[in-house]
């Protein structure tokens, strides 16, 4: 409930293992923020559009749809939002290059230059983890960019005769006229930076161990100087998609406003100590956050996993 009233002046964050009610925390302050006035627009957003699905199913029960809250109240993911903001800036919507297409000329990139081939899965994950990610177009912009979470050290060397290929790739796709989704929140971060109008008041984030760098860019990009404007729920545990990267150097700085939450309301004391040794006892980001595990509770018991060694899917 704290969480939920409390005014932050700056980026606050809220984390906690699945089923601490981190997700409950981020529909009642989209709820409470977006009761201030009649003026008031919120954006509760996440990374796909299933959960902004769910998230949307859960402020109509917490609030009624039928309410003056729900229509204060945009629910989309991060993309989605992105994508409509492009098309009320240029009057159309954004030709998202294809995936299969992306594939397509990075491996047609892989084996153009002469000598040994380059691994065409490595220049994939360079692509969307790097290259897009970053929206990165000239060399010397490749050669600086942060490259935490990369297994591979890049050498020089194999920097200089990549980024041709890769640059190759960029100009082929922008002859085409289309733009990844990364290009899009770059975008759309471009246009709303330097503005002093914002499309929101308040931001909230759910689930937001996967936000990448053009998604973190893109909502401290559209977010007001004034308290209250960006939230964020998450789990470092939980993250799946995103390789990890500094907040703080996208100007993103939760330090503290940054909560873990401990009571778990969904998960049996069995399962939750079961999974937990899966992780270490804290998970660090790359600024240097801890977010302790130990010191959960649950608030109910369980029977106790049966864990099987099996070779096969079977269970045999």
């Amino acid at each position: 409930r704290a969480l939920g009233t409390r005014t932050f002046l700056g980026p606050a964050r809220v984390a906690g293992s699945a089923g601490t009610g981190k997700t409950v925390v981020a529909v009642h302050r989209a709820a409470r923020l977006a009761a201030h006035s009649e003026h008031t627009r919120v954006l509760l957003t996440t990374f796909s559009e299933p959960l902004a699905a769910a998230l949307e199913r859960k402020v109509k029960v917490l609030a009624g749809d039928t309410g003056a809250v729900v229509p204060r109240i945009t629910v989309a993911p991060f993309i989605g939002i992105a994508r409509e903001l492009y098309q009320l800036v240029h009057g159309r919507n954004p030709q998202i290059a294809p995936e299969d297409l992306i594939h397509s000329l990075l491996t047609k990139a892989a084996s153009a230059e002469p000598g040994p081939a380059i691994n065409e899965r490595f220049l994939l994950s360079e692509w969307k983890n790097v290259v897009d990610a970053w929206q990165l177009k000239t060399a010397e912009a490749y050669a600086d960019v942060p490259r935490l979470g990369r297994k591979n050290r890049m050498r020089k060397k194999q920097r200089d005769r990549q980024w041709p290929e890769l640059a190759r790739v960029i100009a082929e796709l922008s002859a085409r006229g289309f733009v990844t989704e990364a290009g899009v929140l770059q975008a759309m971060s471009d246009h709303y930076a330097g503005r002093a109008e914002k499309p929101f008041d308040h931001m909230v984030v759910d689930e937001a161990q996967d936000l990448g760098v053009p998604e973190l860019r893109f909502l401290v990009a559209i977010a007001p100087a004034s308290p209250d404007a960006l939230f964020f729920a998450g789990d470092l545990g939980q993250r799946i998609f995103q390789q990890p990267f500094s907040w703080k150097a996208l100007g993103v700085n939760v330090t503290g406003r940054s909560t873990t939450l401990k009571v778990n309301y969904r998960t049996s004391h069995q399962i939750r100590e079961t999974a937990d040794r899966l992780l270490p006892g804290a998970v660090a980001d790359v600024d240097g956050r801890d977010e302790e595990r130990k010191g959960t509770v649950s608030v109910f018991n369980g029977p106790v996993p049966i864990v099987v060694n099996a070779d096969d899917a079977q269970g045999r």
